[in-house]
């Protein structure tokens, strides 16, 4: 019997390192996919749209991003790959689980022998699992015994709110057809989730769809990834390679973040709009394709226009059909929605009980301005999933009212208008009934004034050294200070300061 496909994920910063290690993990039998991700966030992106059997997670300085890996994905195998090699850095790796330690630039004989061993391994892995009837690669570390209940459809595909429903209207009608579509819409709003619904809705559905992001990829790689190259083409190319554009033929090709292609590329992507046809780099001939192209941006293209930035051509052209997103905080009722189907995902994926929100948190959450959109409730309630517990949600907002000036989730109890807040005073002079939702800001309202007071007495009442310590901007700490009645104690306590120096001083 044929052994199990191990499928590796080789997460690189730059891709001049991926060539060696793609041949290393071919060769032991592996099927390898390489991602060029530049910070911890895209790596969690590109964990959480597929878990990969094994992941050879490229570090630079610190072992921040393995830390991050870890603790979403406890049993992913992970294989460190050293672009910086020291000691301190082979110990962290070490310690916080990895598989096996590869230095660049590789030895390959030596790298080859590990990499048969490491898939040799997960092949055995996936046939026990199938045999056993489990999952054959849970890199979240599922605990046995926890009913992973489906979630419910996304707010975004089901939700009542009439923007939405007028975007889903607007995919019905244009989904069937091979027109240019362009998804507007902050970062985090949900681009992505419309582009795999005009390509779920599409006659190309069975084929294949492949995002591109054009932000992620230096200028000079991305020609090449976009549009392949043929051997000789420049040094280092020692074999043909298939560009995005073929990958996706008779298929949909997502081009996210758009804005930040560079010019030259803009004139090569409008003639395939254009005709069809393209060109590897050092090829004397062209390629007819037949790809669907969906485009999504968070930058406003009329002013790339005006900059010179963005071709108008170009922009006419991928501009046939237009959807925005609005942000979250213009659809505040799918917030509900959004956050049961959330946590429904986040406790199937972690293998974790699902422990819905309390109605006040929900309000709150509600009432909460996001600015991050969507992606920023996601990882909110991945933490609470992960992590657990109210009451850090609770300190977890607190902190971000602190730390942005216009944002205004918490209002100050009037418990915090005196000089001293003790906890005694929520516990004892609060009114029958006192939600816990009420203890929870006021518990968090006395902390942040602790907090400033103490920073304050440490930094000698000097305000803007404060600020800087509990990064914070300044006007936020002022307005802080303002609604927490400290002026007259960081007054009195500046003219005792100044008095016991001036008194020194002669």
């Amino acid at each position: 019997m044929a052994s199990a496909q191990v499928q590796a994920l080789l997460a690189v910063r730059d891709a001049v390192h991926s060539a060696s290690v793609s041949q290393a993990l071919l060769q032991a039998g592996a099927a390898v996919s390489v991602a060029i991700v530049r910070s911890e966030v895209q790596l969690l992106e590109q964990l959480g749209e597929r878990i990969p059997s094994l992941l050879v997670l490229e570090l630079g300085n610190d072992s921040s991003a393995l830390e991050q890996v870890r603790t979403a994905y406890p049993n992913l195998s992970v294989v460190g790959l050293l672009s910086k090699p020291s000691a301190e850095m082979a110990f962290a790796v070490s310690r916080l689980g990895a598989e096996d330690l590869w230095t660049l630039p590789l030895n390959p004989a030596a790298v080859e022998e590990r990499a048969q061993r490491i898939v040799k391994r997960l092949q055995d892995v996936c046939e026990s699992a199938k045999n056993q009837g489990a999952e054959p690669f849970n890199g979240s570390g599922a605990a046995g015994g926890i009913p992973k209940q489906p979630p419910p459809q996304a707010p975004l595909m089901t939700g009542a709110n009439p923007r939405m429903a007028e975007i889903r209207e607007t995919i019905d009608k244009v989904a069937g057809t091979d027109i240019t579509v362009l998804i507007r819409g902050e970062s985090g709003v949900g681009k992505e989730v419309v582009a795999r619904m005009l390509f779920e809705h599409s006659r190309r559905k069975h084929k294949p769809f492949i995002k591109v992001n054009c932000a992620a990829i230096p200028h000079d790689l991305l020609e090449s990834e976009l549009f392949g190259y043929e051997a000789g083409a420049f040094t280092g190319a020692t074999r043909d390679k298939p560009g995005k554009f073929e990958l996706a033929n008779n298929g949909t090709l997502f081009l996210d973040e758009i804005a930040e292609m560079h010019p030259m590329l803009q004139a090569k992507l409008l003639h395939i709009l254009q005709d069809g046809r393209f060109s590897r780099l050092g090829a004397k001939r062209d390629i007819s394709v037949d790809v669907r192209i969906l485009c999504a941006t968070n930058k406003l293209l009329e002013e790339r226009v005006k900059e010179g930035l963005f071709r108008e051509d170009l922009l006419y052209r991928i501009n046939a059909v237009t959807v925005f997103l609005p942000p979250l905080r213009e659809r505040r009722d799918e917030i509900p929605g959004l956050i049961d189907y959330l946590l429904h995902k986040f406790a199937a994926q972690y293998g974790r009980e699902l422990r819905p929100f309390s109605e006040d948190v929900v309000q709150l959450l509600m009432r909460y301005d996001w600015p991050g959109n969507i992606r920023e409730l996601e990882n909110l309630c991945k933490r609470y999933v992960i992590v657990g517990g109210e009451t850090q949600i609770l300190r977890e907002l607190s902190e971000r009212n602190l730390a942005k000036k216009d944002l205004d989730v918490f209002e100050a109890p009037a418990v915090a208008a005196a000089p001293e807040a003790p906890v005694a005073r929520v516990r004892d002079d609060a009114p029958a009934g006192l939600s816990l939702l009420e203890v929870g800001r006021r518990a968090a309202w006395d902390a942040e004034r602790r907090a400033i007071i103490e920073m304050l007495e440490v930094t000698r009442w000097n305000r803007r050294e404060a600020a800087r310590r509990l990064q914070v901007s300044y006007k936020a700490l002022l307005n802080k200070i303002k609604q927490m009645n400290l002026e007259d104690q960081i007054s009195s306590a500046a003219e005792t300061r100044d008095g016991s120096e001036t008194g020194r001083s002669r």
